[in-house]
């Protein structure tokens, strides 16, 4: 009896390995539920009354927002991710359109061109179905050149990321105010899909945040003499 006691206050006694690794984990882990926190609460964030014009019904354009392709010219991963949720999210009505949009250095093809043949040749978008804006040099100038394309929709849908689409549809709202009311959401979040791209994307979008509150908050300079 006395050698079953001990042996049962030892196995209960938690072993300084498993606290450890419980540390580690949870550690580890963190920026990962960070991540898919940020991702989910930034896919139902919509600036417009999305439920007034739900999507399915009418004509629907999917902007999907541009990202640079490799060094070697081939597709990012981030490329095929944003193209990937554009065509899912793609309403099934005849005159519903995929907007790609993004530019590229000169000669070389643009972001809008790479994935748009993702679209067609590995997902099977028809090319009637695909639009195309090549000059957009960043997010700002992928929804302002986007419009034109845009205008005559039933429903709009900002195609990328969920952090970055997120910040698309803001700068819609900014820009088109009467056009941000049919937003509605794409099928941008899964839960741990393609979680590795979205750590450094969450990094990315906090940094920015980070950046222009410093920016805002930083106190006037004081005008050089002879100035």
């Amino acid at each position: 009896m006395l050698y079953t006691g001990v042996t049962a206050t030892r196995a209960a006694r938690p072993r300084p390995w498993a606290r450890r690794l419980r540390v580690t984990v949870a550690v580890a882990s963190a920026p990962v539920v960070l991540a898919e926190a940020l991702s989910w609460v930034a896919s139902r964030q919509l600036r417009g009354d999305g439920r007034a014009h739900p999507a399915g019904r009418g004509a629907q354009a999917v902007v999907v927002l541009g990202f640079p392709s490799t060094r070697a010219g081939t597709l990012h991963p981030l490329q095929r991710w944003r193209t990937e949720i554009g065509v899912r999210s793609l309403a099934p009505d005849a005159d519903s359109l995929l907007i790609f949009t993004g530019g590229g250095p000169p000669g070389a093809v643009t972001e809008a061109e790479a994935m748009a043949g993702y679209a067609r040749e590995a997902l099977g978008v028809p090319a009637e179905k695909i639009r195309l804006e090549t000059s957009a040099r960043n997010t700002w100038e992928n929804i302002t050149f986007a419009l034109p394309f845009v205008e005559s929709a039933d429903t709009v849908a900002i195609a990328s990321d969920p952090l970055h689409a997120a910040r698309g549809r803001r700068y819609l709202h900014r820009l088109r105010p009467e056009l941000a009311v049919r937003v509605v959401a794409t099928d941008d979040y899964r839960f741990l899909g393609h979680w590795w791209l979205k750590l450094p994307i969450a990094g990315y979008e906090i940094a920015r945040v980070v950046v222009r509150a410093a920016q805002r908050h930083a106190p006037a300079r004081a005008p050089r003499p002879g100035s």
